[in-house]
């Protein structure tokens, strides 16, 4: 990993304040000042001045250990050379420049990696400018390809927060709240959680998986008929819904759901897309060969905002009258930084570190469940790790208020954690040394001791 970035100091954490510092509380009131009400209570009690490798450095000087990794769109690490100097060029070359009217190379370059990188059966692209606009493309394009209006969603699942987005996707009530009656269309079936699916095991003579079983048994006699049905859009591994993979017997049963109704299977990689997962698509961990796939976030190396849509012949290749993207899609820069970040996956042993994360943090977390009764289940998949916290074991409750009460510990002593949903998530840089994050964990594990330690006195 030699040409990541290297963290702000070798002893990270470094608290020297108690966050948030004056400095840091001066900025917040600033933003509160003025903000939407609704921007403030974000993941972190302070405000940045820098961030390098898999550290961040406040404004009052503190430095912590992200295993944030800005929502998992960061995955090489911040301020890497390598991936800023090629996107400073082409800005300097081209500015800003609408794809949709004037290309260059570099759009060529990307689209002929991304068609080889991916499985065989995508061989189209169309631009974007994040995963959330992918997304919105995708659900247009398996409408079009197919003529059928409904899409098959999960609940658990997050797809951004436009109105088709928000609708889509089922990870929390209030994304969507006021805009399922505006967008129909939709129709969402329990995500296959191992630790809180809704089902007993499969039922004999079934798929083999009880989620692709209760959508065969269930939802297409009472609900929908088949032939309604455009296709399923689903995240590989459920990011910011909690680190969570399916049942290996659940994708084998899924696809052969789709081929039997002539379905389109559409894979949300913007999360999973570019090694998170293990893999440089978590495609590959399963072997699925999709009809469309989205990507975003990790694309353009933590430096450019870029995404995309891939699909096969059969969902791309018929038409040419869907109008998508926008203005800042596929900005030059953004080009230049994605063709640098997939030349980092090829120069480094980056996916090797992200199986060794997942060995390490798999590991310590079960630990950690076996230490603490308020952890009822962790979760360890390449770079997506989880601790879910309950009330009780057995009625499996969440503890929503510990596991916020956990983060904002983690982050007094140091550790930038996740817990805007019903788990911690633990999402570290994709070239964070084991060490580092043995580290963070242990501080996980320090602040848990502290939370509990203080209610109990109460």
């Amino acid at each position: 990993m030699s040409d990541a970035a290297e963290p702000l100091v070798a002893e990270a954490p470094l608290i020297r304040v108690e966050p948030p510092g004056p400095r840091s509380r001066a900025v917040l009131e600033r933003i509160g000042r003025l903000a939407y009400p609704g921007l403030s209570g974000g993941l972190t009690p302070f405000a940045v001045a820098r961030k390098r490798g898999y550290t961040v450095e406040d404004v009052d000087g503190n430095v912590y250990l992200d295993l944030a990794s800005a929502s998992a769109s960061v995955p090489l690490g911040a301020g890497r050379d390598d991936v800023i100097d090629p996107a400073v060029v082409a800005m300097r070359e081209f500015g800003n420049e609408d794809s949709h009217a004037l290309v260059s190379e570099l759009t060529a370059a990307l689209a002929e990696r991304l068609i080889d990188l991916t499985p065989p059966s995508l061989t189209r692209f169309d631009i974007a400018l994040n995963g959330t606009e992918a997304i919105e493309i995708a659900v247009k394009m398996m409408r079009r390809a197919t003529g059928r209006p409904v899409v098959i969603g999960f609940l658990g699942a997050y797809h951004g927060e436009s109105m088709t987005a928000a609708a889509l996707g089922a990870e929390h009530a209030e994304i969507s709240r006021g805009l399922r009656g505006l967008v129909p269309g939709f129709l969402h079936v329990p995500y296959p959680h191992p630790y809180r699916s809704p089902f007993r095991e499969p039922r004999p003579g079934g798929t083999g998986d009880a989620t692709v079983d209760y959508l065969r048994d269930h939802m297409l006699f009472h609900a929908v008929d088949p032939s309604e049905v455009a296709g399923v859009l689903i995240e590989p591994v459920l990011g910011s819904g909690g680190c969570v993979a399916p049942p290996e017997a659940f994708w084998p049963a899924l696809t052969e759901l789709c081929d039997e109704h002539d379905w389109l299977l559409c894979l949300d990689e913007v999360k999973t897309g570019f090694g998170r997962s293990g893999y440089m698509f978590a495609s590959e961990r399963w072997g699925l060969e999709p009809d469309l796939m989205c990507l975003g976030k990790a694309m353009g190396g933590g430096v450019m905002p870029i995404g995309a849509v891939l699909g096969s012949e059969r969902a791309m290749g018929g038409y040419d009258d869907v109008p998508t993207g926008s203005t800042w899609s596929w900005l030059p820069a953004s080009c230049a930084a994605a063709l640098a970040t997939i030349e980092a996956f090829e120069r480094e042993p980056v996916l090797d570190n992200v199986r060794e994360l997942e060995r390490v943090g798999a590991a310590r977390l079960a630990r950690t469940r076996e230490r603490y009764e308020v952890v009822g289940d962790v979760r360890a998949v390449g770079c997506f790790q989880a601790i879910e916290f309950v009330r009780d074991r057995e009625t499996r409750e969440r503890a929503l208020e510990l596991q916020h009460a956990i983060a904002a510990e983690s982050c007094r002593r140091g550790v930038i954690a996740d817990s805007s949903t019903s788990s911690l998530n633990l999402q570290p840089s994709l070239v964070m040394p084991p060490a580092a994050l043995q580290r963070a964990l242990d501080i996980v594990d320090a602040a848990i001791d502290s939370v509990l330690s203080d209610r109990s006195r109460r």
